[in-house]
């Protein structure tokens, strides 16, 4: 057989798979499994009274920026919505359920999301991953059970309780939504307890009427036990934009220091309009939780070659999580820094929970896949996340502050752009990519900045460890 034939035949192959491949859109309208990989290119409706089972293992893959339908809340983008029940449900940590982005390039925003409207039947999702969305989950007064997942790269909000929603979320990794880990608006009041809110812009946003659960002390069965690490998100990690006063007790914040915790706090002492947060007292665990690394695999980018022009105006970005030793006073800061009044300094360090007695367990499936002590060892090529560290944050050794594309800034164009990426165990960035951008020429002034980056080696039970991180690179007109 000769190479031209051979040639010929592979791509015959190719071409075969890619029109063979068989996609869901439309209504589902009777009991239903999936297994296996699933193909999505435009909304799919359960309807309601019909449950749709999802076994483990299984991979929901939404064609990306595509609705052939052209309906819903998105027309360029497929949307799952749940009127019946959906049970997406397994035991097996390393067989979770993921929904994703069909694409070469994943990005936030290449899919609308799950959104539940049913206001009777509760739904589950456990042991699953749900990324590159819009939104990662919607609760539109409806009030799901969501346990041991990991919601993570979606443009706007990991999780958004809106209409009197009520889910249930407990041990579940929300990290790098470009708005929030959890949107509360429209009366919502989700009951959130031993989970990780880290690297979103905010952690907990609060709007309208609504009264999330994020931990009441002395506990009750009745609320949240509380438990969350809520620490590392880039703007605040609780804004309280509403009247009501918002209990986040017994809550881990990789500080006992008061004055930290409430500078990351936005409340009735920023705005007297708004409800305060209660944080105090704190939770302190006896062993740190751990994380599974390697959940994704990334992809290695080449650099960016190309240079952007100088410009004068100035980058504002909260790439910085608050606790880290950067001196970062040749930044503009996107929000005034907050002050704190006498009385609220008077006492900065509380005695946090001492628990003792308590049995040492893991949080969401991620950190159950490293429940064998054996697993964790220095020679390990997987990275886990900074919270996970044994200083609970990056720190850098050096930042390079991006320059502003003179096109962008001539033409006014703002926008922000956001990077994961792994850092290995000499503190070099060895792997990245881009999750979001608004602007290709906002991409390459950031790579280029990015690539310069050092950071303080990490460990992990005090042996070096390979990390990563999610930095948000936010280029902002001065004035505006």
């Amino acid at each position: 057989m000769n190479l031209k034939l051979i040639i010929l035949l592979v791509i015959s192959f190719t071409l075969f798979n890619v029109f063979a491949q068989e996609y869901i859109s439309g209504e589902i309208t009777q009991n239903t499994t999936w297994r296996g990989d699933i193909y999505i290119n435009g909304d799919v409706t359960i309807s309601r009274n019909v449950t749709l089972v999802i076994a483990e293992g299984t991979q929901v893959h939404f064609l990306a920026k595509t609705d052939v339908l052209g309906a819903g809340k998105d027309r360029e983008r497929s949307e799952f919505i749940i009127q019946g029940v959906l049970i997406a449900k397994n035991t097996n940590p390393q067989k979770p359920i993921t929904f994703t982005s069909h694409s070469n390039n994943s990005q936030m925003n290449d899919w609308y999301g799950i959104i539940f409207k049913n206001f009777y039947d509760k739904s589950i999702l456990q042991n699953c991953i749900i990324e590159f969305g819009y939104r990662g989950v919607s609760c539109v007064g409806s009030s799901p059970l969501v346990n041991s997942c990991e919601i993570r790269f979606n443009h706007n909000s990991g999780i958004s309780c809106e209409v009197r929603s009520n889910p249930e979320i407990t041990g579940t990794l929300l990290y790098g939504n470009g708005f929030a880990g959890i949107n509360c608006e429209l009366a919502s009041t989700p009951k959130v307890s031993e989970s990780t809110i880290t690297q979103n812009n905010y952690g907990v946003i609060i709007f309208s009427k609504s009264e999330p659960d994020l931990g009441r002390y002395p506990e009750n069965d009745e609320y949240s036990k509380g438990e969350n690490r809520i620490h590392n998100n880039f703007e605040f990690d609780i804004y309280n934009h509403s009247v009501n006063q918002i209990y986040a007790q017994n809550n881990f914040w990789n500080t006992s220091n008061v004055q930290e915790i409430r500078l990351a706090l936005y409340d009735k002492q920023d705005n007297p309009a708004y409800g305060e947060v209660i944080f105090q007292p704190i939770f302190f665990q006896r062993r740190p939780y751990v994380q599974s690394p390697g959940v994704i695999a990334l992809l290695n980018q080449p650099p960016v070659t190309q240079t952007p022009d100088n410009a004068s105006v100035q980058l504002s970005t909260s790439a910085l999580p608050r606790n880290s030793q950067f001196d970062s006073t040749n930044l503009a800061a996107t929000i005034p820094p907050k002050s704190i009044t006498p009385e609220s300094s008077k006492d900065t360090t509380v005695s946090p929970i001492q628990i003792d007695s308590a049995p040492e367990k893991m949080l969401s499936y991620t950190e159950k896949r490293l429940a064998e002590p054996q697993i964790i060892q220095s020679g390990s090529e997987d990275a886990i996340l900074e919270v996970f560290l044994d200083s609970g944050k990056r720190e850098y050794i050096k930042r390079e502050q991006p320059e502003y594309p003179k096109m962008y800034r001539n033409a006014g164009k703002e926008g922000d752009v956001i990077i994961e990426v792994i850092v290995n165990k000499q503190g070099k960035i060895s792997e990245h990519r881009v999750l979001k951008s608004d602007g290709d020429l906002f991409t390459e002034a950031s790579v280029k900045a990015l690539l310069k980056f050092r950071y303080k080696p990490g460990t992990k039970n005090g042996q070096p460890i390979k990390f990563k991180v999610v930095e948000l690179f936010r280029f902002k007109l001065s004035g505006s």
